[in-house]
């Protein structure tokens, strides 16, 4: 981890400096100094996994982690071009992935990095929302025509919701492949119930995949 470059960022989003916090992380992507991976994995995730909140604030703590989280969403828009230029470098698979979280489900940074991810690995990546209904799914899939489906959950509730998807994926679209991922998934109890075809529970898993679909 870059702790120095992490500290600095960190001290932008503790006090709100949106803009200082913006482009201090993309002048890191156009010079050069950080990867792609290394400003997702060492800056914006633990930003977002290490929030806490002062006693003092915590009438308006949800707010400051809204806050949090839109300044690093920002972040991900703008470093898009940066995704799109990388990719062309990338050998394409001819693979197409299509990337939500189902109905009840609002946290969609990792999501939106995975979706990032994929591309970077040749897929063809589209991520479609947050919060997305069954029926939603379904008619994605249809006009898609995706190879895979992958599904972030990081609330456990949203298990339930995601089990019922993954069955009608599998009723109506036998051959489109299933991937799950999200702090939901951090116990291997949780998807014994959920049928799925790949577990990614880090950046690791995902490429491992990349390779097992490069074959």
């Amino acid at each position: 981890m870059h702790q120095k470059l992490f500290d600095e960022f960190h001290q932008y989003l503790q006090k709100e400096e949106k803009d200082k916090a913006v482009v201090f992380a993309l002048d890191l992507l156009k010079n050069q100094t950080l990867s792609i991976e290394q400003l997702y994995q060492d800056l914006l995730t633990p930003a977002l996994t290490m929030f806490e909140c002062e006693e003092k604030d915590e009438e308006i703590c949800i707010w400051k982690e809204h806050f949090r989280t839109s300044i690093i969403r920002t972040i991900l828009e703008s470093s898009y071009l940066y995704i799109v230029e990388r990719a062309k470098q990338v050998p394409k698979k001819n693979k197409k992935v299509v990337v939500l979280t189902p109905a009840f489900e609002y946290h969609e940074i990792g999501v939106i990095m995975v979706a990032h991810y994929l591309l970077l690995e040749g897929f063809d990546a589209s991520y479609i929302g947050a919060n997305t209904p069954k029926h939603d799914i379904l008619s994605a899939i249809r006009a898609y025509h995706p190879d895979f489906v992958a599904l972030s959950v990081t609330t456990p509730y949203n298990i339930v919701i995601t089990k019922q998807v993954t069955d009608e994926i599998k009723r109506f679209f036998p051959e489109v492949k299933i991937i799950l991922g999200g702090q939901a998934f951090a116990s291997n109890e949780s998807t014994h119930s959920i049928q799925y075809d790949y577990l990614f529970k880090s950046i690791e898993d995902l490429k491992t995949f990349g390779k097992e679909v490069s074959r």
